[in-house]
């Protein structure tokens, strides 16, 4: 079983609060679905799940996203996620 322990940390999606090294994450409505996601994320080495919780102006939220140790070889900096504010 994972550890869903971060989702619940109080912390803002990175597009609101930058989060070093995050280099993808998910926003969902309800910590149940935020904490399915997590058996289903494949992470490579130097890869870890984080994630949390917080509030927007129409209720509260929870996002799970992915940590690289080492940006420079991820890949592309230019293709981390920043869809929207919320990443939608």
């Amino acid at each position: 079983m994972t550890d869903d322990h971060f989702l619940d940390e109080a912390r803002e999606v990175p597009s609101i609060a930058p989060m070093e090294r995050v280099v993808a994450w998910s926003v969902f409505r309800s910590r149940e679905d935020a904490r399915h996601l997590l058996e289903h994320v494949y992470l490579a080495p130097g890869q870890g799940l984080v994630g949390g919780h917080g509030r927007d102006s129409v209720a509260p939220y929870w996002w799970v996203g992915v940590q690289v140790r080492d940006l420079s070889q991820w890949g592309n900096a230019a293709a981390v996620n920043k869809r929207g504010r919320l990443g939608d």
